[in-house]
């Protein structure tokens, strides 16, 4: 005779056949429903499930318009800006408006609350070419409203803008240095010449070149005797190492009018004038603006001369 005793499930079966029964028919259909949901899940959709991806579709779908309409908006914006810069401000004679921060990015810090995920990507492209956008809008709104405001008072515009040569160009001996990037001629180290320099004897006269206000009159480090003036419109303009200024701050000039002389002060290796022009407190190349008391004979003859000074 054995031993063995009899499991527990047997000596239950044995004991509770009707019980047993029910109860492995309860673990099948447990085991069945489990399974079912889990294939239901993975490869059916649930009614909720099915909504949840029909929104998923549609958000995704709304992305894409959106992103359509942005590009079309920078498009439009593009050909707003072509305009200004190549029409309108060429036939008021003014510079283009310099903002660099409408071209800076933003930092990704600034995203990163925005969801991840599936569709995280889209969501921050979408949120920076927005940024993009706005910041275009709001540069192409303040250059208008320059322009306007130059059309407008397009007279008065005309008789202060920088619009001679700064000195006789019969007393001019060369153009010693360019507006750009130079090594400097006393220091030797590389560094961005914001003006040109116009050699020519000490003491020839320097002359406004356009109506203005004197911004300042005297000593500055560098420059030596300067004068600096106003002449509104976001246009300023320097006069460096003079030997003498006749006018003071305060007062105001016409354009012709003699202001100074040349000179050789400040940090200088010779006879000559240093002349900035600035628009909205960024120097502008002043040569572009000599043409505008030449003949095109004349300036382009100039451009070859210079062309042959920076070789």
């Amino acid at each position: 005779m054995s031993n063995v005793k009899p499991s527990m499930f047997r000596r239950v079966k044995e004991r509770y056949p009707r019980g047993y029964a029910i109860a492995m028919q309860l673990v099948v259909s447990l085991i069945v429903a489990i399974v079912a949901n889990m294939l239901m899940t993975t490869w059916l959709d649930t009614p909720k499930m099915a909504n949840i991806r029909r929104e998923n579709r549609q958000l995704v779908a709304q992305y894409g318009i959106l992103q359509d309409r942005i590009l079309s908006a920078e498009q439009l914006l593009m050909d707003v800006k072509h305009r200004d810069q190549y029409v309108y401000r060429p036939l008021l004679g003014v510079d283009t408006l310099d903002i660099p921060q409408v071209y800076a990015e933003y930092n990704d810090s600034k995203y990163a609350d925005l969801p991840d995920g599936e569709y995280g990507e889209a969501i921050v492209k979408g949120w920076k070419n927005i940024d993009r956008l706005t910041r275009e809008l709001y540069y192409a709104s303040l250059s208008l409203d320059a322009t306007q405001d130059l059309a407008e008072n397009k007279e008065e515009f005309s008789t202060v803008i920088p619009a001679i040569w700064p000195i006789d160009r019969t007393k001019l001996n060369y153009v010693s240095s360019l507006y750009g990037m130079r090594q400097h001629p006393r220091y030797g180290y590389w560094r961005m010449h914001e003006g040109v320099d116009l050699s020519a004897p000490k003491g020839t006269p320097v002359y406004a070149t356009g109506n203005a206000v004197v911004l300042r009159s005297g000593w500055r480090p560098g420059y030596g005797e300067l004068i600096e003036l106003n002449h509104g419109f976001g246009y300023k303009t320097r006069y460096g190492h003079l030997s003498k200024r006749y006018v003071e701050a305060g007062d105001s000039v016409t354009r012709g009018q003699v202001i100074g002389e040349v000179g050789n002060t400040g940090v200088s290796s010779g006879s000559h004038l240093h002349y900035e022009v600035r628009f909205r407190d960024n120097t502008v190349n002043p040569i572009h603006y000599f043409n505008k008391d030449m003949s095109p004979e004349a300036y382009i003859d100039l451009m070859e001369q210079l062309d042959d000074t920076a070789k």
